[in-house]
């Protein structure tokens, strides 16, 4: 297998924001029930960057921290967590109950000065 350098990611920031440890998120993801992905020795090493994830444990990882792969590779629940916690609260709900809060919000226009 060729070592490659990869990019940055969040697995550790949102393991750490759902308040879970290594070996708890590794219990989580399975490929089936009963059926670990990867050891918490693993997803520790791919916090770390010295070993590379694949797509099927990123999307396990996602899973088991409700969460997005997308979100797992682009945002740090730790500083971004107020948009993390909008997220949570609004999924499940329906379009127009998302554009009605967005609709509530103050414009930038409106808040300038």
């Amino acid at each position: 297998m060729e070592n490659r350098q990869l990019g940055r990611h969040y697995l550790r920031e949102w393991r750490q924001y759902r308040d879970l440890s290594l070996r708890k998120l590794a219990d989580r993801m399975e490929i089936e029930p009963g059926v670990p992905i990867t050891s918490f020795a693993n997803l520790g090493r791919i916090e770390k960057m010295q070993q590379p994830y694949s797509q099927e444990i990123m999307e396990a990882a996602a899973v088991a921290l409700q969460c997005t792969v997308s979100d797992l590779l682009m945002v740090n629940p730790l500083v971004e967590s107020e948009i993390v916690e909008l997220k949570d609260m609004v999924r499940g709900k329906d379009m127009d109950t998302i554009r009605a809060i967005l609709a509530a919000l103050p414009s930038k226009k409106s808040g300038a000065a």
